[in-house]
């Protein structure tokens, strides 16, 4: 169902929310704000994202001069960077374009590079699947990194459970050092107030599962595609976002700039005659 236009406390346009309801987990999209995910509640009432405060964000902005809330899509980059001879923008271009369609059917051109990006929204067993689509729309390949940029709140005790034990790399650290998973790497009690942190799993390996688990009550599941190869984990204790926050994101390039992703050869490759598609699922722990 789509809920009436309203206004959110401090912004003077009004913008459109439209949820999807399901039995165990809703979703509430804003398609005018990149297709921005502004609310993921489950059935006992729990809000698992950051809530946006709504205001006017110009075109060319950082990501940084938004809030820091809601799950965005970033494409065709995460960290800004400068690739064949075109600039591409701090979280890529899509986070702060208007998409075409419907909380459950986006599209939208993108501005940065020359493609055409699409998310469908669609109920599964148990929760949600978020199909993904994307074609360069030019007459040449382009070089491609998508990631899913969730902001879920992370109050004392949210941890991050992944199976197995991967390898995963610190890439705030120049010297990218590495070491096994353990389970103090997916919480934020480590973090000074403050603090950050973002792993990835180490590229020659590959996690298609992680679960964001919360003190005393049922826990989130993230499930995605064998399409994805790669996955980062961001751990903000009030360094940019207004309340501690982990970030799951699957991700189509290890790396959080396409320029350093094209120099490893870890990146995705965009078509003018196909579509690449991709999935993640979201659902509750029983």
């Amino acid at each position: 169902m789509t809920r009436p236009r309203e206004t959110v406390p401090g912004s003077t346009a009004p913008t459109t929310v439209q949820t999807l309801h399901g039995p165990q987990l809703s979703i509430s999209v804003q398609p005018e704000r990149g297709g921005k995910i502004t609310s993921l509640r489950d059935a006992h009432g729990t809000e698992w994202l950051t809530l946006a405060a709504d205001r006017d964000v110009p075109d060319g902005a950082a990501f940084g001069e938004a809030e820091m809330a809601g799950w965005d899509e970033c494409a065709p980059t995460i960290g800004a960077c400068s690739l064949r001879g075109r600039r591409l923008p701090d979280h890529g271009d899509l986070w702060n374009r208007p998409f075409s369609g419907t909380a459950d059917d986006l599209t939208v051109l993108g501005s940065s590079w020359p493609y055409r990006f699409g998310r469908r929204i669609r109920a599964v067993h148990g929760g949600w699947r978020l199909d993904y689509r994307a074609r360069a729309s030019g007459a040449s390949p382009i070089p491609f990194l998508w990631a899913a940029h969730p902001q879920f709140r992370a109050p004392a005790g949210t941890r991050v459970e992944l199976d197995g034990s991967p390898t995963v790399v610190d890439v705030l650290d120049r010297r990218r050092p590495q070491h096994r998973w353990q389970a103090s790497d997916g919480s934020l009690a480590a973090l000074p107030d403050g603090g950050c942190r973002k792993l990835y799993v180490h590229p020659d390996q590959r996690v298609h599962e992680a679960r964001l688990l919360r003190p005393d009550i049922p826990g989130l599941r993230l499930r995605w595609s064998s399409s994805i190869p790669y996955l980062g984990l961001w751990f903000d204790n009030g360094a940019w976002a207004r309340e501690p926050v982990i970030a799951v994101e699957p991700a189509l390039a290890y790396a959080d700039s396409l320029a350093d992703a094209v120099a490893a050869g870890a990146f995705a490759q965009l078509h003018p005659d196909r579509d690449l598609h991709w999935w993640i699922e979201l659902s509750t722990l029983s």
